[in-house]
């Protein structure tokens, strides 16, 4: 549970897709609060507020858990050419991926260190985040998903 003071407009919307955060649109700005937090725990300006256009992460491991910083990470598109994402828990950008064709498709993977996306032509491709790459995976995709708890996409 979370409880925080909010001076909103009346017109937010709110996503509770996420087991660890709600994610709550308003007027182009969304704001991320994590569960068990009273604060939001960041903030990103997108249009885009459809689920296959916005993928959070948070990771837990045993390291972390024993002092150190869990994995926060949000990808979302900047605009309809430009994704972004975002460390929630440094609140800084880690990475800007331009594309020359509109994207209809993301999703960080279960440990959020890579990102699937797809775009209009329906090719798929992989960012490593780490890396900063970008790699084509397949030129004609219809159906994208991670396996559940795994670094295995199933497309």
């Amino acid at each position: 549970m979370s409880e925080l003071p909010w001076r909103g407009s009346g017109n937010e919307k709110f996503d509770f897709s996420n087991p660890n955060i709600c994610m709550v649109f308003n007027a182009g700005e969304l704001s991320i609060i994590e569960y068990g937090v009273n604060e939001v725990i960041g903030t990103c300006r997108t249009e885009n507020v459809h689920p296959n256009m916005i993928s959070a992460r948070l990771n837990y491991s045993e390291q972390e858990l024993r002092g150190g910083k869990p994995t926060k990470v949000i990808a979302y598109l900047m605009d309809v050419m430009t994704i972004c994402i975002n460390d929630l828990s440094k609140n800084m950008i880690q990475a800007t991926i331009p594309h020359d064709s509109k994207i209809d498709f993301l999703e960080l993977n279960p440990g959020g260190t890579k990102l699937l996306f797809r775009d209009k032509r329906k090719q798929l491709y992989l960012y490593n985040i780490k890396e900063q790459k970008k790699q084509s995976l397949l030129n004609y995709c219809k159906y994208i998903s991670w396996v559940p708890n795994s670094d295995v996409v199933v497309a």
